[in-house]
């Protein structure tokens, strides 16, 4: 089953907590931090079970749907089960939604079209992606997942339609410089090997 953006994370979490106790200093104070705090509690997000394939699921913290959550048990239970990464992305990118419509609805369109259409179509496709990142945060399954990954696809495009001369001068300055020290490496190997040669030559 899809899981919503940061399952990796919290499962990775999840099942090697305990190996955070190992790492110095840092395992001291990680390890009393309640895994259910940082990843979400599975308690709570059972409230959002459902009926799949003929038998009622409970899903995993990382799987819940947290509108049925909030739902069934409160605001307070939706929090408990998103935990605070799974809870500060959703803020975060519900932040970045919430700017990008401001900034659409406040553009001179016609103006911003003609003056950079790069520019444009990302303002478009950033506010899309944040907005589908959230709805998947918030409900995860097949649906809400697609539409995050197809609108990050698509804004990772005109990002890079949008810098694509800054892109593209990099790019060139980074093969002038492999290239500047490939010749100079293959400068000093051949005097190198000149010099060797030159020591086992017993006639030079």
């Amino acid at each position: 089953m899809l899981n919503a953006p940061g399952t990796f994370t919290a499962r990775m979490i999840n099942g090697h907590w305990d190996k955070l106790s190992r790492i110095p200093r840092a395992g001291s104070w990680l390890t009393r931090v309640p895994t259910a705090a940082l990843a979400g509690s599975d308690e709570a997000a059972m409230l959002a079970g459902y009926m799949r394939q003929g038998a009622f699921y409970l899903p995993t913290s990382t799987e819940a749907n947290l509108l049925r959550v909030a739902q069934r048990g409160g605001l307070a239970n939706a929090a408990k089960a998103a935990g605070w990464m799974r809870g500060l992305g959703i803020v975060g990118s519900a932040g970045a939604t919430a700017w990008g419509v401001a900034n659409l609805a406040t553009m001179d369109h016609g103006k911003a079209w003609k003056e950079d259409k790069a520019k444009y179509l990302s303002n478009w496709t950033g506010t899309a992606f944040n907005a589908s990142l959230t709805a998947a945060m918030i409900a995860p399954n097949p649906v809400t997942v697609g539409l995050a990954v197809g609108t990050g696809i698509a804004y990772a495009g005109t990002l890079v339609w949008d810098n694509w001369d800054s892109i593209s001068k990099g790019a060139e300055e980074a093969a002038d410089w492999v290239g500047d020290k490939a010749e100079k490496a293959g400068e000093a190997i051949s005097e190198g090997a000149k010099a060797l040669g030159s020591a086992l030559n017993p006639f030079d």
